[in-house]
C-alpha cells in the first residue's frame, strides 16, 4: 500500500488487476520466502529461490510489477527515450501476454539457479540474471543480454559470488559507473523481451545476429537496439 500512495496509483487500477488475476493478501505469501532487495527508489526485488519451478517464478514476477505500482521509468527530467508507462490491468495483461511467449525462458531459472548463477524479479516484469560459471558468461555480451524474459548481467571479471553482485547492482541502482541507471536499462531490456516474444526463440536471435553483421559491414545502428531506445541501453 505504500508503494501505491508514494506513486499516487489509483485505487480502480488496483481493483482491476486485483479482480481479473484472483489476488489476495495472501498471495503475497509466496514472495515471503524469497529475499527482498531495495534499490536507493525503494522500490522491490526479490531473489529466486533455487527450488523455484517456472509458474512460481512467473508469478513471482507478477506479483513484483503489482506491488511495486511502477517501474520509476519516464520520470520528468530523466531523459529518457520513451514517456512512462502507465501502471494498471492493461501493462499486467501485456507482461502476462509476454511471459506466455516467453516461457520457455522460466523453464531454463530453476537450472541457472542450481548451477551457481542468482535471479531476481524486477519491478519492470523481467528477471534479472547473474551468473555463476563460465557457461552463463558466454550467453551474455556488452552490458547484458536478453533472452526471453531474462536479462542476462555480463561481467568483465569473474564474479565470485552472484548473489552478493547481484545485491550490489540492485541497492546502488545501476550496473556500474558511467551507464543507465537501472530503471532505464530494464525498460529497454524489457523492450528486447517483447521482441522475443514476437520472433519467438528461433527467429529473434538470427534475426537479431543478421542485423549485427549488416551494421557491421555497412554502418548504421541496429534496428532492435534503436527499437528499445539507444540512450536507454547505453549506446549513446
Amino acid at each position: 500500500m505504500a508503494n501505491l500512495d508514494r506513486r499516487a496509483v489509483g485505487p480502480r487500477a488496483v481493483t482491476e488487476i486485483v479482480r481479473e488475476y484472483g489476488i489476495t493478501r495472501d498471495s503475497f505469501r509466496a514472495l515471503d520466502v524469497m529475499e527482498q532487495l531495495t534499490d536507493p527508489d525503494r522500490k522491490s526485488y526479490f531473489v529466486i529461490p533455487r527450488t523455484a519451478g517456472g509458474d512460481a517464478v512467473r508469478r513471482a514476477v507478477l506479483l513484483t510489477y503489482l506491488l511495486n505500482a511502477g517501474t520509476g521509468y519516464g520520470r520528468p527530467g530523466s531523459g529518457s527515450d520513451f514517456p512512462e508507462t502507465p501502471y494498471g490491468p492493461a501493462e499486467m495483461r501485456r507482461i502476462v501476454d509476454r511471459q506466455r511467449a516467453n516461457r520457455w525462458s522460466y523453464a531454463v531459472v530453476r537450472g541457472i539457479c542450481n548451477t551457481g548463477g542468482c535471479v531476481a524479479t524486477t519491478p519492470n516484469g523481467v528477471l534479472m540474471v547473474v551468473g555463476g560459471n563460465r557457461i552463463h558468461g558466454t550467453f551474455s555480451h556488452r552490458g547484458g543480454t536478453m533472452w526471453g524474459d531474462l536479462f542476462l548481467v555480463n561481467s568483465t571479471v569473474r564474479v565470485s559470488d552472484p548473489a552478493e553482485r547481484m545485491r550490489e547492482i540492485i541497492e546502488s541502482g545501476r550496473l556500474g559507473p558511467g551507464g543507465p541507471d537501472l530503471d532505464t536499462l530494464l525498460h529497454h531490456e524489457e523492450i528486447h523481451a517483447q521482441q522475443w516474444a514476437a520472433l519467438g526463440a528461433v527467429q529473434m536471435p538470427a534475426r537479431y545476429l543478421a542485423e549485427e553483421a549488416r551494421v557491421r559491414i555497412f554502418g548504421g545502428v541496429n534496428s532492435f537496439e534503436e527499437a528499445a531506445g539507444l540512450s536507454d541501453g547505453g549506446y549513446r
